[in-house]
């Protein structure tokens, strides 16, 4: 069931209402980003994200080509606290744009709820996230 979350960074310079499934699923991958930063994500529709405060606060993280084709993901961050809240990607197979929330940074949900919410692993580090790596107990 579609719910609204309110979210921030840890230092709050950046807050945002989401509107979640986590019936689809929190997702862990692999890839370098992820992994390096300990990001969960949970997917939701482009018009469902709203930046609450902190738009001139919010910094850009680009990927080079060697990590990410650009211009399909964009990772954002806040420069005072380091915590990245949210990414907007572009994919056709997502349906074009959409968001990948960092459930880490939701501040209204319970632990019941990401409990109950079905655990999907992503092999980004071969560009696989439709397959779970072989091997998963790390992530």
């Amino acid at each position: 069931m579609r719910r609204t979350y309110h979210g921030s960074c840890h230092c709050k310079a950046i807050a945002f209402a989401v509107e979640l499934d986590f019936d689809g699923g929190i997702r862990k991958c692999n890839c370098s980003f992820c992994r390096k930063t300990g990001y969960q994500k949970s997917f939701a529709a482009f018009d469902a994200l709203t930046l609450t405060h902190g738009r001139d606060t919010l910094r850009e993280y680009l990927p080079t080509p060697s990590h990410w084709p650009p211009g399909d993901i964009h990772h954002y961050y806040c420069p005072h606290c380091g915590v990245h809240p949210f990414s907007h990607g572009v994919l056709a197979q997502m349906g074009g744009d959409f968001w990948a929330v960092n459930i880490a940074c939701l501040d209204d949900t319970d632990e019941a709820t990401l409990a109950a919410a079905p655990l999907i692993h992503e092999d980004g580090l071969r560009d696989r996230q439709d397959a779970a790596p072989a091997i998963t107990s790390y992530l």
